[in-house]
């Protein structure tokens, strides 16, 4: 009897243990981490990805690709001023330097997930890959949160009107 509770509980603490790391994941110096992505509705072909990724205080890498089987072409994106538009554009990597923080987010640094093979339901978990030039392929799963969240659940900001109105974004192209 008293074996059976040990295993009970070993067993309990390990499913804990990975339930913890699926949503962030370090490997060489670079951790990943808060990882989100946006419900899409039926029919949409784009979605968007964000987390966090951290370098330790001796790693500079550079993010150079990511892959998920959702999507049939998965895309790192930044958002530039274009006069006053500001305009998404898909880019080759995102330098990481020592010792900080870079944060993937809404109307900033993203992935974009295009040609959805189905839409993303709020409450699923996706699973993402990451590539770095030096720490290589790195996987995490991806909470789907709600269409307007704008971060992980509990660490959200609902956008004002202003804000929309001051981003002049349209993702309409995608």
């Amino acid at each position: 009897m008293r074996n059976s509770s040990l295993a009970i509980a070993v067993l309990a603490l390990m499913t804990m243990a990975t339930a913890s790391t699926a949503h962030e994941a370090t490997k060489n110096g670079v951790t990943l981490s808060h990882a989100w992505i946006r419900a899409t509705p039926a029919g949409a072909t784009v979605g968007a990805a964000f987390m966090e990724i951290k370098t330790d205080e001796k790693t500079a890498d550079k993010l150079i690709g990511v892959a998920t089987a959702v999507a049939g072409r998965p895309e790192i994106h930044t958002h530039i001023m274009d006069g006053n538009v500001m305009k998404m554009r898909k880019i080759d990597a995102i330098e990481l330097k020592p010792a900080t923080s870079h944060i993937l987010k809404p109307m900033g640094d993203h992935l974009m997930l295009i040609e959805l093979k189905q839409p993303l339901k709020e409450g699923d978990l996706v699973k993402l890959t990451l590539t770095f030039e030096k720490a290589g392929p790195i996987d995490i799963d991806a909470t789907v949160e709600p269409a307007g969240a704008n971060g992980p659940h509990g660490m959200d900001k609902q956008p004002t009107a202003d804000d929309a109105a001051k981003s002049g974004m349209d993702h309409s192209q995608h």
